[in-house]
């Protein structure tokens, strides 16, 4: 039985002496794109880059309701397009 994941999850993975961080996405194809890494924001112990990697799955969360919102007061029938 294959077990599904809900959406991308954050990893810490081991490289040399330090942590790299990673997110995984699951609902992906290929497994060359299930694997994000961030190579240069490499962290000394795995908790600081679990950390990094949740930190950048919640900013792109953010980033997409506050479109989201945006696009959904210009759709409004009242929003008439003028600058704020």
């Amino acid at each position: 039985m294959k077990t599904i994941l809900p959406g991308p999850m954050p990893v810490a993975c081991r490289v040399g002496n330090g942590f790299v961080p990673v997110i995984f996405h699951p609902d992906r194809g290929p497994e060359y794109l299930r694997w994000e890494r961030h190579p240069r924001k490499a962290k000394s112990n795995p908790d600081e880059a679990l950390a990094y990697a949740a930190r950048v799955l919640w900013y792109r969360q953010m980033r997409a309701a506050e479109k989201r919102r945006r696009l959904e007061a210009i759709s409004h029938p009242g929003h008439e397009g003028r600058a704020a």
